[in-house]
């Protein structure tokens, strides 16, 4: 059975605003895969592009609070 995992995103240029709504199976799941995920080496790969280097590091912490 699959649970709740949904987004919306709205807006245009900078203007962007993320909905995303999910049952705790999937933020369990989601918060999971931040284990998998080798940040150092994402950061080694971004540091020559501070957004995404910033966006990264924001998915991170995100991932971890789904996970307590």
């Amino acid at each position: 059975m699959q649970g709740l995992f949904a987004y919306k995103l709205d807006g245009k240029g900078d203007a962007l605003e993320l909905g995303i709504d999910l049952d705790s199976t999937n933020a369990k799941a989601l918060a999971r895969l931040d284990r998998y995920i080798n940040w150092e080496d994402v950061l080694k790969l971004t540091e020559n592009d501070p957004e995404a280097a910033y966006a990264a590091e924001r998915l991170h912490t995100v991932l971890q609070h789904l996970g307590g």
